[in-house]
């Protein structure tokens, strides 16, 4: 698949170490699948105090669609921030934690290449580098993206991701982006954050500050903390009501408890996606505005501030740098 090579070669372009985990999935004919990592190493590197941070967004799509939104836009923001961070690194920014890049195959077909990632690539990865103490490492956890570009302005051009007839209210579960997103006329002008209260706090709250400090407030951000930590206990009830929160490669690394959370447009949910969301429409055509480009940048140079407070870089100051959001969308879709 040509975008996978222009994700490795873009990685190795930026100067970070790259490499493909390739595996083998037998429903389908097509072999080897492949997900693509790139590592910018911190000074912490093989040391239990490297408090790693991850950066996620599958590149595959549904056969039907060149899934502009879903997930171009990911896999353009990605690498957007490995381009900022990479960039500062060869300026001479040195920063303590070290931070992963992945781009997953198969999350289309029920996140396969993300959960093959843990046993076969990162617990190897993490006992060569890190020895048998690899366990004692308190990483600040993987920020998964993942359909994150569609922005819409009309009123009710937002709907809300609990299922019908759901018997706890969006209202009680989330009063305060209730009543925001509520006195806004449900517009569709944020960035969804979801995560689970107190287990990704750190991610979150890093996440906000970096977003408000990225300015163009008509770009707005909605917080969904939910309300449980171990997903592996939740009943058939609560997989149910929650089900819209959880459909990434974020619930994965949940499962394996690993902090992560979760940034979208809420996919299906919002403007145009209502109806070309695993469709044709999600292409070039329909998605490239100048809106829709605008909001991209906001959230890849708020992910490029937050990784780097996070990565405690020696630097005293951050300035976004690179610009290139839109060519990245481009080349990915014509990959």
């Amino acid at each position: 698949m040509a975008s996978k090579e222009f994700i490795y070669n873009e990685f190795k372009r930026f100067g970070l170490e790259t490499s493909y985990h390739n595996f083998n999935y037998s429903a389908l004919d097509r072999r080897p699948f492949a997900n693509v990592v790139g590592i910018l190493k911190g000074t912490n590197f093989g040391k239990t105090n490297d408090k790693i941070i991850g950066l996620a967004a599958h590149y595959d799509t549904v056969e039907q669609t060149k899934g502009v939104d879903d997930n171009g836009s990911g896999v353009a923001a990605m690498l957007e921030v490995a381009k900022q961070l990479s960039g500062q690194n060869k300026r001479g920014v040195k920063r303590n934690n070290t931070i992963i890049f992945v781009s997953f195959d198969l999350k289309e077909q029920e996140s396969i290449g993300c959960n093959y990632f843990f046993p076969l690539w990162l617990t190897p990865w993490l006992m060569k580098n890190y020895g048998d103490e690899y366990q004692s490492l308190q990483p600040h956890g993987v920020i998964i993206l993942d359909t994150i570009m569609e922005y819409k302005t009309s009123s009710n051009s937002q709907k809300l991701l609990l299922p019908p007839g759901a018997e706890v209210t969006f209202h009680q579960l989330f009063p305060k982006s209730f009543e925001s997103m509520s006195s806004d006329n449900f517009r569709g002008d944020f960035l969804t954050l979801i995560y689970r209260k107190t287990a990704d706090d750190s991610l979150a709250t890093s996440l906000l500050k970096s977003w408000s400090a990225a300015k163009r407030p008509q770009f707005e951000i909605e917080s969904f903390p939910l309300p449980f930590v171990d997903v592996s206990s939740l009943n058939g009830t609560m997989m149910s009501l929650f089900e819209n929160f959880l459909r990434s490669d974020h619930f994965n690394f949940w499962l394996v408890k690993i902090p992560a959370i979760f940034l979208t447009d809420s996919g299906n949910f919002r403007g145009d996606m209502v109806k070309c969301y695993h469709r044709p429409c999600d292409d070039l055509a329909t998605m490239l505005t100048d809106d829709n480009i605008n909001f991209l940048s906001k959230t890849s140079d708020a992910i490029a501030r937050s990784i780097d407070e996070l990565s405690e870089s020696d630097k005293t100051d951050f300035s976004e740098t690179s610009g290139c959001i839109g060519v990245f969308l481009s080349r990915v879709i014509s990959a």
